[in-house]
């Protein structure tokens, strides 16, 4: 076989279809145009003393604030969002349709929509607002009820999916084995769902983390590293909140990390 054989074999084998040709340019104009802001926002961060400014206390507060009642907000919705989703996977029963638009009211509502109903509900002037003796509103607590609205789909839906992935007949039997509901919930449903309720999870916090709108009805003060972000574009544009933007991406650089070693156990696992 002579070389001009082997160049023609090798053109042939390389050679980019006109399909691909057309999802690479399409990639590539996505990718140069997710990239750009980051660009921009690099070159800004240049004429501004980025590490005084990450290190600033307002900046800081609000980083350690959002992270504390993002995880609260998790740890809310784990005990309640995951039982729901295993009801929603395994159980049939009338009006379940009804219960799924419900789940997914809040991830199609703008948030701000989403707040103002909040409010409705635990403002100072609603019913729950007048007979409990909290601050429901501006306060750490209405952070947390906001965050907990927003992000409930966001752990619900995965973790559904999860659980549907899991082969119905491993729960049955362990129920034949004696087991009891609950033990078979704890032991075999939820270790076998374990990838789709971590990403859910993680999905969740991240964005219970850059939650603004409403939260910015709820609880403006005190603020999140979201609203703090707001406040400093507000007042001094775009380089003053250069630092809050930065902490967000390394959070979110850290849970794309995360979400791909999760996704590497997927195929030792039902859940995802």
């Amino acid at each position: 076989m002579n070389f001009a054989i082997i160049s023609k074999l090798f053109l042939q084998k390389n050679r980019i279809s006109g399909f691909g040709l057309t999802i690479t340019v399409l990639l590539a104009f996505l990718v140069l145009y997710i990239s750009i802001p980051l660009i921009g926002l690099a070159y800004i961060g240049t004429s501004t003393d980025l590490l005084q400014s990450l290190t600033r206390p307002e900046t800081v507060n609000a980083l350690l604030l959002s992270l504390g009642t993002a995880t609260i907000s998790i740890l809310i919705l784990s005990i309640f969002g995951i039982p729901l989703a295993y009801a929603l996977a395994r159980f049939h029963f009338r009006f379940k349709f009804i219960l799924r638009l419900v789940v997914i009211l809040p991830l199609v509502l703008p948030p701000l929509a989403s707040g103002a109903m909040l409010l409705g509900v635990f403002g100072p002037y609603s019913f729950l607002g007048r007979i409990i003796p909290l601050d429901l509103t501006q306060s750490v607590l209405g952070i947390i009820i906001a965050q907990t609205y927003v992000s409930s789909p966001f752990i619900i839906l995965p973790s559904q999916t999860a659980f549907e992935a899991v082969p119905e007949k491993y729960e049955i039997k362990a129920r034949v084995l004696g087991k009891k509901k609950l033990e078979v919930f704890f032991r075999v449903s939820i270790p076998l769902a374990k990838t789709g309720i971590l990403v859910g999870l993680l999905m969740a916090w991240i964005r219970s983390i850059g939650e603004l709108g409403a939260t910015l009805m709820m609880a403006y003060n005190p603020h999140t590293i979201s609203i703090q972000i707001f406040e400093d574009n507000a007042i001094g544009g775009i380089k003053n909140s250069v630092a809050g933007i930065v902490w967000v991406i390394i959070l979110s650089i850290v849970a794309v990390i995360i979400f791909v070693l999760l996704r590497r156990n997927r195929n030792s696992t039902f859940g995802w």
